[in-house]
């Protein structure tokens, strides 16, 4: 491996974690990065998901002040995004991107949307019943995760934002442990069965813990609404950039 990689992938993971730990797109950029420097692109999807474990980490002890008086309503959202990211890891491993790559532009959009629509004020007893079908979605996001992740991030925070009341940066700050859950459940089964490039990973992820700490303290100067509409513009044009990626 050449000076000029090691730079290159160092300079990726600190962009990627910044991005990362902001909103969830660090895949995007980090996981082209990993087959630009040669490797095959199920190893690169798998190594790509064991770097981002330091940004998890980092970014999660950065968010550690949000994260206080909210750890209650976190762990629902961990959990399911741990065994989440454990069945898509398995699903990576046995299936293609191709189907996928289908239907997340939609998704995003639809995320997308649900961000910049107003929230209206629910009573307690309306938002119960319609926080289980978000709970379901959120497990759904923390399969996608663990099976490939790019625009889960938006997803997440589209759900997080209806189910609770936090300002951005506290539904973000979850949103962080909780793709660390996935991406440490979906880690352990590509550690155990898949040849990773440990060369890249620990590259990467010396970049990625860097970028992952910076994120949540740009969040935590921006106001809620700023970060809400900047997130939702983006998803939106995401959501174009997928769509003719994988219909074109």
């Amino acid at each position: 491996m050449t000076i000029s990689t090691i730079i290159f992938l160092i300079f990726i993971g600190v962009i990627s974690g910044i991005i990362n730990s902001i909103i969830g797109m660090a895949s995007l950029i980090s996981y082209p990065a990993l087959i630009s420097v040669g490797i095959p692109p199920v190893l690169a999807n798998a190594s790509n998901t064991v770097a981002l474990i330091s940004s998890g980490i980092s970014s999660t002890i950065s968010s550690l002040r949000e994260l206080k008086g909210h750890w209650k309503s976190a762990c629902p959202v961990i959990l399911l995004n741990a065994v989440g990211g454990l069945i898509g890891s398995i699903l990576l491993l046995h299936s293609s991107n191709e189907a996928f790559s289908k239907i997340i532009p939609f998704l995003i959009f639809f995320a997308a949307c649900t961000i910049l629509i107003p929230t209206k004020h629910q009573d307690k007893k309306t938002t119960a019943k319609s926080t289980f079908w978000e709970y379901v979605l959120l497990g759904l996001v923390g399969i996608y995760v663990g099976y490939f992740g790019a625009g889960a991030g938006v997803i997440m925070i589209a759900v997080l934002s209806r189910i609770t009341n936090s300002s951005y940066n506290v539904y973000n700050a979850t949103r962080n442990v909780a793709t660390l859950a996935s991406n440490l459940m979906a880690s352990i089964v590509f550690i155990l069965v898949a040849n990773l490039y440990w060369k890249e990973i620990i590259i990467l992820a010396i970049g990625l813990f860097i970028g992952g700490f910076i994120g949540p303290i740009i969040v935590r100067y921006i106001p809620t609404k700023i970060m809400k509409n900047g997130v939702g513009i983006f998803a939106v044009l995401l959501s174009i950039y997928l769509f003719i990626k994988a219909f074109f």
